[in-house]
């Protein structure tokens, strides 16, 4: 009689359950107990189920049906339980503070079901309150502190730290801090006097993220202002000297002075002072060098340099003599010379040599040497330098060769 019942149910009773439930066609076993005491348990994103043993024979597991928002009532198939055993079951993946409509079903080990048992409805936990308190520090040389409160649930495992620009509302993490105790980051990727905003959510042991706290901002510590008319002199012996307006910042510590050969090449630093000016020692006539100046505060941050470095040159030597004659007057060598377009020169010397050897003349006045300490028969050769009120020598001049017959 029960299989002949069973089939005629199996008639009878063969259709698509909709509006309450939606599945494939499934069979009602009239016999099958149905679900009365169907208890819950709900977390952020989980609900558990609890319900009573059920020892029925026919009973081979549980349909577990679930109705999600907005689907006005209609119940699908979340799990299927497999061991009658079976009292308890956890739905995971929901969403936070949402209601949810629930129904247990059990199954004979044909698939048949019972009929409807108990709806219950249920829903999740909200999500978790990020930090209460969160403060940037403001100042810091190249960095921004960020610090807040330790969060009071004690499910928190770690904190995600994110950051924006003030000109953007693109958010990107900085960093993920570990440990619901640890309530401080130092982040050393920022400019200097640049403001930026932070953020912070909180994460559960089992991965749950919170809403973001609210926003603070803060300023990394801004440069020192940029040195100001800065000049390199070109007309000093053996020496470049620089000078600057002061800088008037609070915060300064010194000048740093960068220097380089050429425009194109890395400058190097070469010196500091707390003056306003600074004398490049170059123990060469007439060369060049490129300069720029920066002012240092007392966190050892530099201002912005010259776009543009300035040129300066030592004193160029004054120009070589040229001679007018070199002649033996049967009792003396006559030399004679001039210097075209060079007025610098105070004073000459004369580099005489021979067979005898060589001899220099030191402080010739004028453009004119008549020499009298000679012999018969010898060749003389003579070169002449010009010497500056600096002590500059020029280069030599051509050599002028006389015999005396």
């Amino acid at each position: 009689m029960r299989v002949l019942r069973l089939a005629s149910c199996a008639i009878s009773l063969g259709i698509v359950l909709t509006g309450c439930i939606a599945t494939k066609t499934t069979q009602i076993n009239p016999d099958l107990p149905t679900m009365s005491g169907l208890k819950t348990i709900s977390d952020i994103t989980e609900i558990a189920f609890e319900w009573p043993l059920m020892a029925d024979a026919n009973i081979s597991g549980y349909y577990l049906y679930r109705s999600n928002p907005n689907d006005n009532h209609h119940l699908n198939v979340i799990a299927k339980l497999n061991d009658k055993f079976t009292t308890h079951y956890v739905d995971s993946n929901l969403a936070p503070a949402t209601e949810y409509l629930y129904e247990l079903r059990t199954y004979d080990e044909l698939g048949n079901i019972s009929g409807e048992g108990q709806r219950i409805s249920a829903s999740t936990q909200p999500l978790i309150e990020s930090v209460s308190f969160i403060q940037a520090i403001y100042g810091l040389p190249n960095k921004i502190k960020v610090l807040w409160r330790p969060h009071p649930d004690l499910r928190v495992a770690s904190y995600i730290l994110e950051k924006s620009s003030l000109s953007s509302d693109r958010w990107h993490e900085v960093a993920r801090i570990n440990g619901r105790l640890n309530v401080e980051y130092i982040d050393n990727d920022v400019k200097a006097g640049q403001n930026y905003r932070y953020r912070i959510s909180v994460k559960t042991c089992n991965g749950i993220v919170s809403a973001p706290s609210k926003v603070v901002d803060a300023q990394a510590k801004a440069l020192l202002n940029m040195v100001m008319n800065l000049n390199a002199s070109v007309n000093l012996p053996k020496k470049i000297l620089l000078t600057w307006e002061p800088n008037l910042n609070e915060d300064f510590d010194h000048y740093a002075i960068y220097r380089a050969t050429n425009e194109i090449f890395p400058m190097t630093k070469i010196a500091t002072t707390i003056d306003v000016a600074y004398e490049d020692l170059v123990n060469d006539n007439g060369v060049n060098y490129y300069y720029k100046v920066t002012a240092v505060d007392k966190d050892g941050l530099e201002s912005p340099r010259q776009n543009a470095p300035v040129v300066g040159s030592t004193l160029s030597a004054p120009k070589e003599p040229v001679f007018n004659y070199a002649r033996f007057n049967d009792s003396a060598i006559e030399l004679s010379w001039n210097i075209s377009s060079d007025s610098r020169a105070v004073k000459y010397k004369i580099t005489k040599s021979s067979k005898q050897g060589q001899d220099i003349i030191y402080d010739v006045v004028g453009q004119s040497y008549s020499d009298f300490n000679i012999q018969r028969g010898v060749e003389y050769t003579y070169k002449i330098q010009a010497i500056d009120e600096y002590g500059i020598e020029s280069k030599y001049s051509k050599k002028a060769v006389v015999i005396t017959k």
